[in-house]
């Protein structure tokens, strides 16, 4: 591979960055191509994926696809393809196919590049085409913008968004699974007077079967763990030392035991202060957890991170279930 530069190779890949910056002004990955023949310019094309919903809209396909129209022939060996990031497999395997001659790419792609990088397609001994490979071209510019491109995306996807209800669906996975994803939802209670209180959840605590000693199903079904073997998604809720009240969300799916607590709120840590604080009781016993009643679960997208601890209070159980980290708390 090459790493050349002449004032027309520079020309052309800032032909193929406009094309990039077509795509970054869609929210697509900026990615662009232009494929140059007797020193015209006769394909073009950017990254159009997302918008096309097709693996195949790829910026070089287009332009290929493009280049094959205007001259009438899916024979290009006279013409250089300008990429500004390195072909993918996919990619590679067109130009391959359709016997471009050149191929110039800015960026080397780390993770997919198919000119040299990770794999190279260009040269394959047994294949009956073999392309010239520049690489380097105009590398910081388009570098910069693939970067610009994925820290805003980063920054999107870390803002918190409207909050949205959780379906029951969410509950169906297995109490080992949700008890780490609760962290940092939204805890919803609707009281009497129609105002409702939320408050982030900031602890949580997993107990999983009847083989988990620390499982109040650990001895089997009886009127107060009935509820802990129906389908995930409502409550659990039991006086605990006749004085506080502890909220356990069920999880997974009927027939086998689980749950989640409910250790603790942002301003209320522990499961008895967040049951007062919330006014939760035990006529909240076994509701479905729903927007429709009183009881529900949000989240909002805020990213949290978490720390995995022994459970707390569960000097019953054995010292292999005391010693389980399944307790997940906010740091």
């Amino acid at each position: 591979m090459g790493t050349r530069s002449l004032p027309q190779e520079t020309e052309y890949m800032r032909e193929a960055l406009k094309e990039a910056e077509k795509a970054y002004a869609l929210g697509e990955t900026p990615i662009g191509c232009v494929i140059v023949w007797r020193g015209e310019i006769i394909g073009r094309g950017y990254n159009r994926r997302a918008i096309d919903k097709s693996v195949l809209a790829h910026a070089e396909i287009t332009a290929i696809a493009e280049a094959e129209r205007y001259l009438a022939d899916w024979r290009l060996e006279e013409a250089t393809l300008y990429v500004t990031l390195e072909p993918c497999p996919m990619c590679a395997g067109a130009i391959v196919q359709a016997r471009v001659g050149r191929v110039v790419y800015a960026t080397a792609n780390l993770k997919a590049g198919s000119a040299g990088t990770v794999i190279d397609m260009m040269h394959v001994a047994g294949f009956n085409h073999q392309v010239e490979v520049v690489g380097g071209i105009l590398e910081k510019e388009c570098t910069d913008l693939l970067k610009r491109f994925f820290r805003e995306l980063r920054a999107e996807k870390d803002k918190p968004y409207p909050p949205k209800e959780l379906p029951k669906e969410f509950f169906q996975a297995s109490a080992k699974e949700l008890a780490p994803k609760l962290v940092g939802k939204i805890l919803c209670r609707r009281l009497n007077n129609g105002e409702v209180l939320r408050y982030r959840i900031t602890e949580t605590e997993c107990y999983y079967g009847e083989k988990d000693t620390a499982c109040h199903a650990h001895k089997g079904r009886t009127a107060r763990t009935e509820v802990m073997y129906q389908d995930g998604g409502i409550t659990y809720i039991y006086l605990c030392y006749g004085i506080h009240y502890l909220l356990n969300i069920v999880t997974g799916q009927a027939g086998f035991p689980e749950a989640v607590l409910i250790r603790g709120v942002e301003g209320f840590e522990g499961p008895g202060k967040l049951t007062k604080a919330m006014q939760i009781g035990k006529e909240l016993n076994g509701q479905e957890l729903s927007s429709a009643g009183e009881l529900w679960l949000e989240e909002d997208g805020s990213k949290v991170k978490i720390e995995r601890h022994k459970r707390i209070g569960i000097d019953y159980a054995s010292p292999k279930d005391q010693n389980r980290k399944w307790r997940f708390k906010k740091s």
